[in-house]
Formats: structure tokens, C-alpha cells, sequence
């Protein structure tokens, strides 16, 4: 039955192997992990798996787009992807605004006076999850869509809006027989949010360091895979010169 799904890589020869030989087109990894796990890392090197083949997009909340591009040549990964860089534009719209101000007031200037009467009307307020799923329509496939992280938009909105987008960006890479991969933090949200989320998603990673005498171990964990429930495992990693490398399963 597997031989029949067509799918793609993910990036790291054993966990293709792990799952079906590569990951089925239409279907939405989610990858979870504590801080310094290496998520972004691992959302990376899925992004260069698809270069020439797919039409990459990477969102990203936490980076410059020189950063991103600067570890992806650093490992020698393709790096023709599309970066929408949802953190910067932030800052510009919002956070630099709400600093002008800070300053204006701490040096006693009114609010009303901070912008002068022949300035343009500001730009109404971005709905940053309305642009990525407005961004995700306009891709041509198939695509591969990363999103790094979700927590900016569990954080800016209500989690039940969040949990409805992810769910028309999965109806939609299914439908176009595309992939995408959304990372977020393990075990910070409430039950009704983080499953929720989990039985959207057709898989679901989890990155986890534990700490020994002599360091971590790093384990990379299959928690779901939709409809092959005998796929999940746990494999330790390391990350080496060409990426992540699974090394051992348990």
C-alpha cells in the first residue's frame, strides 16, 4: 500500500525511511521541541530537501533573512527558497512604533504631537496570520511551506483563530498535494490548544535533549503519523557536517 503514495523527502534518509519511504505529498508535519532542541535547524535543512523540486517558502518569526541563508550555506544546503520574514515586519509595524513612542513620552512629548498633521494616515494594522495563509494561496505548486514558529501566533492571537488557519493551510496543502512544516515549542500550552493542534496534523516530531554525565542525548521522537500508528519510534541524532543524522533507534 505504501508503494502507492507519492511522496518527497524530508531530508534525512532514515526518517524518510522510517516513515514511508519519504513523506506523502498533501501531508503537514508538526515539529515540536524544547529550546535548543534544533528546530529551526531541522526546518532548514526540510527547506533545502526541496529546492529544484518544490516551491520553497519559509516564514520566519525569529530570524533575518541573512541568518537564514548563512546557516543553510554553512552546511552546504541549496538555498533558493522564498524567505517571508513575518518577525521584521513586526517590529517595523508594531514594535518600533510602540519604542518611538516609549522615548516621545519618557522625554514628555504628547502622543498627539508625535506625528504631524501632513503626515500620511498610519497603515491599518497587518493581521499576520491572515498574510501567511493570504501568502500560502498564492503559491503555485506543488510547495513546500515552512512556518518557524507558531508560537508567535499562539502568543498575538487567539488560539482558536491560530488553530483555524492551521487548518486551512493543511486542507490546502493537501489539496494541491504539496508539504508543509510548522514548529512550535513541546508541552507550553494548555491540553485544549496542543491537541487541537496535534489532530490537525497528519505527523508529528519531537526533538528532546536529555542530559547525562557527559553532555545530551538527543532523540528525535515519531509521535504521529496518520492512519500508521506502527511508524512511530524514538531515534537518537546528531547534528553533523551535512545536518541532522538519526544514528540509533531505541
Amino acid at each position: 500500500m505504501n508503494s502507492a503514495l507519492k511522496t518527497t523527502t524530508i531530508g534525512i534518509d532514515m526518517l524518510d525511511k522510517a516513515l514511508m519511504e519519504g513523506i506523502p505529498k498533501g501531508y503537514t508535519i508538526l515539529l515540536a521541541g524544547t529550546p535548543g532542541s534544533g528546530t529551526e535547524l531541522f526546518a532548514k535543512q526540510f527547506a533545502a530537501a526541496g529546492v529544484g523540486k518544490e516551491n520553497v517558502v519559509y516564514f520566519t518569526t525569529t530570524e533575518r533573512d541573512e541568518d537564514i541563508l548563512s546557516t543553510m550555506k554553512g552546511f552546504n544546503w541549496k538555498t533558493d527558497i522564498k524567505i517571508v520574514n513575518i518577525g521584521a515586519e513586526y517590529y517595523r509595524k508594531v514594535l518600533e512604533k510602540e519604542l518611538i513612542i516609549s522615548r516621545y513620552r519618557e522625554e514628555g512629548i504628547p502622543v498627539n504631537e508625535i506625528f504631524t498633521p501632513g503626515k500620511k494616515k498610519e497603515d491599518k494594522e497587518i493581521n499576520f496570520l491572515t498574510k501567511v495563509t493570504y501568502e500560502i494561496s498564492k503559491l503555485q505548486p506543488p510547495f513546500r511551506i515552512i512556518i518557524d514558529s507558531l508560537d508567535f501566533f499562539l502568543n498575538q492571537y487567539e488560539r482558536a483563530k491560530v488553530i483555524s488557519a492551521l487548518r486551512t493551510i493543511k486542507a490546502h496543502t493537501q489539496y494541491y498535494e504539496s508539504v508543509a512544516l510548522i514548529t512550535m515549542l513541546n508541552n507550553v500550552y494548555d491540553t485544549a490548544t496542543q491537541s487541537g493542534i496535534e489532530e490537525i496534523v497528519d505527523v508529528i516530531l519531537e526533538l528532546e535533549m536529555l542530559r547525562t554525565p557527559g553532555g545530551f542525548d538527543k532523540y528525535l521522537i515519531i509521535k504521529k503519523v496518520r492512519n500508521h500508528p506502527e511508524k512511530t519510534g524514538i531515534f537518537k541524532y546528531e547534528v553533523k557536517e551535512k545536518g541532522f543524522v538519526l544514528v540509533k533507534q531505541k
